[in-house]
């Protein structure tokens, strides 16, 4: 990161999302060796029938933690000179990943832009048109996926160029899998992050609401393409979490005071993942807490419960449901380490952690999300340090890992 945006994100930061995060104390207190379990002894979940299964329950109970697996990561993708930080994944649905690249850093020598990786971590061009933000001019694609109508959509966070409810969601328009255009389709939210669609409908979180009145708040937004899809006009959303499109709120938990006297606020509501059944999951970057949203069958919130709330797991950056297993791939980027959530059995294990590094050979440097590709889980390395991450430095090489899964 060059000029004042650096200064802005090291000096306000508090500890923040899939993407560009705000800096604060999320990790655990020890720095992790690198996980050496056999996978003989390592005790590993099988997936049960989704009938009675948790999946029906609004709030399973005390989540079981399974003993770690030790399926160590290996490099799928150099991205170095290609982009200074990679961030979410997309699959198109023809065995390709999308990548965005918001270059939260380097900002002047990486154009933001949405690449391509092929089953062998190749990487080219997708869309490099983003539309630039006309207060700041600048774009950060984050999260993204393909809606029902073939578009993709994707959240453009703002929050470090300017905190006043800049933040966006584009539309990128497509013609047989290819962008032809890219325009806005929401503005007015704080730091946008996870896309995930349900149906005709989008769920975006925000990391942070940062109400005056009540700390430590996040939620997610929910809207409708009939409303926000393409040929629509821009939805412009009212601020300090008073809109109608808010879905869902959580509340982190809070910071201790520094020595000025000062509190940060806690970063929310980051990834978001949907199980074969519809509930909804959220997970918190700040604390870890992680929630499982139920709903009337006429799309209403049912019910906002927490599910996870474990010392094993204090970071929840961007989550993954695979609708085969109902296995949600978590990355916690503080602990430089990947879990699976079963959701059909209520059960928590870590993959793999390791200590600080530089991403070389493929092991993990600050992961922030990660999806299946076959057996592959492919898995991005944000590497942007802040303070309370095991991440120590932002090096060369712009790595994405993969682990094969049995």
């Amino acid at each position: 990161m060059q000029g004042s945006l650096l200064s802005v994100m090291v000096l306000g930061a508090a500890m923040a999302f899939t993407g560009c995060k705000d800096a604060a104390k999320v990790a655990e207190s020890s720095s992790p060796k690198d996980t050496a379990l056999s996978k003989d002894t390592a005790k590993v979940a099988e997936p049960a029938s989704p009938k009675g299964s948790a999946l029906k329950q609004a709030n399973p109970g005390p989540v079981n933690v399974l003993k770690p697996l030790s399926l160590k990561p290996k490099m799928f993708a150099d991205l170095t000179g290609k982009c200074a930080i990679p961030d979410e994944l997309a699959l198109d649905g023809k065995g390709n990943i999308l990548v965005s690249m918001p270059n939260c850093l380097e900002y002047e020598k990486f154009t933001p832009k949405i690449a391509m990786l092929d089953k062998d971590g190749n990487a080219t061009d997708w869309c490099v048109t983003l539309p630039l933000h006309p207060k700041t001019n600048k774009v950060h694609p984050m999260g993204m996926e393909f809606g029902p109508d073939g578009n993709l959509y994707v959240s453009d966070n703002q929050y470090f160029n300017d905190k006043d409810h800049q933040s966006r969601i584009l539309r990128v328009i497509c013609k047989d899998g290819k962008p032809v255009s890219c325009e806005v389709a929401v503005e007015g939210t704080k730091l946008s992050n996870a896309i995930r669609f349900k149906g005709n409908d989008l769920y975006l979180t925000d990391t942070f609401f940062d109400l005056p009145d009540k700390r430590d708040q996040s939620g997610i937004w929910r809207f409708s393409l009939d409303e926000i899809g393409a040929g629509k006009p821009v939805v412009k959303v009212k601020p300090l979490g008073k809109d109608p499109h808010i879905l869902a709120s959580f509340t982190a938990k809070p910071q201790p005071a520094k020595a000025d006297g000062t509190v940060e606020e806690t970063a929310g509501a980051d990834g978001a993942a949907f199980d074969s059944a519809g509930n909804l999951y959220v997970g918190l970057f700040g604390d870890g807490q992680f929630f499982k949203i139920t709903f009337n069958p006429d799309g209403s919130l049912k019910s906002n419960e927490k599910i996870i709330d474990d010392p094993s797991f204090k970071c929840c950056d961007g989550i993954w449901c695979d609708p085969k297993t109902d296995k949600i791939y978590m990355a916690n980027s503080a602990r430089n380490s990947i879990h699976i959530y079963d959701a059909r059995n209520h059960t928590l294990q870590m993959i793999w952690e390791n200590a600080d590094s530089d991403g070389k050979d493929g092991l993990l440097d600050q992961p922030c999300t990660a999806c299946l590709l076959g057996n592959k889980l492919v898995i991005v390395n944000f590497d942007m340090p802040f303070p309370g991450l095991l991440n120590s430095k932002h090096d060369d090489p712009i790595s994405v890992s993969y682990i094969e899964m049995p």
